[in-house]
């Protein structure tokens, strides 16, 4: 299932309807595509992160825990932002959500204008660590293009060595070097050693 918005996507899950269709009201009058799910693991089955999503979840569910649910999330690699929902009751338990990485909570009854500020905040999120990820996957890629010889030569760069200091390290012509740094250079995609080193560190 894909999901398009241009401001976010919000997944919803709480296993009362009432609250279900507050929620989803609330941040649907500020442009959110909103999602709604009954239990955590309807939502499991269904969820495929996108760009800019975040997971608003009521703690206390049945079958399937909010804490279950982020550690199912954490055992699967996925982070989005999770924003838990709890009632006085269970503060502590939200504050161990916090500790395994949890965006924030929000007690009941939930405040309207708080509960948007956090979802933006947590949508905010969300939008960066996605642009990291695709920044992870390109360096990554890129540099599954190199040689073993070319990863070699291109720290060596990094470092700050010239092509006749490599040549000698690596028991090479200048010209052979030179030829590396001009291929690998070219495989990433990189026109200078400052955009190297950043590629690289």
């Amino acid at each position: 299932m894909s999901y398009m918005t241009s401001q976010g996507n919000v997944f919803l899950i709480d296993d009362d309807a009432f609250i279900l269709e507050v929620h989803a009201s609330l941040l649907s009058s500020i442009g959110l595509d909103v999602h709604c799910f009954t239990s955590s693991r309807a939502f499991l089955n269904q969820y495929v992160p996108t760009s800019a999503d975040c997971i608003l979840s009521d703690l206390r569910m049945p079958e399937m825990s909010g804490l279950q649910l982020q550690a199912e999330l954490i055992e699967r690699g996925l982070d989005s932002p999770i924003i838990f929902i709890t009632g006085h009751a269970d503060v502590p338990t939200a504050v161990e959500a916090m500790r395994r990485g949890a965006f924030d909570y929000v007690e009941k009854p939930v405040h309207g204008q708080r509960l948007l500020d956090r979802v933006n905040a947590a949508l905010a999120l969300g939008h960066e660590r996605h642009r990291e990820r695709l920044q992870r996957q390109t360096r990554e890629a890129r540099l599954s293009l190199l040689t073993a010889q070319e990863r070699k030569i291109a720290q060596w760069v990094v470092q700050g060595r010239s092509s006749r200091e490599i040549a000698e390290l690596a028991g090479l012509s200048v010209r052979t070097v030179e030829n590396h740094r001009a291929r690998l250079m070219d495989k990433l995609h990189v026109a200078s050693v400052v955009e190297l080193v950043r590629l690289l560190l």
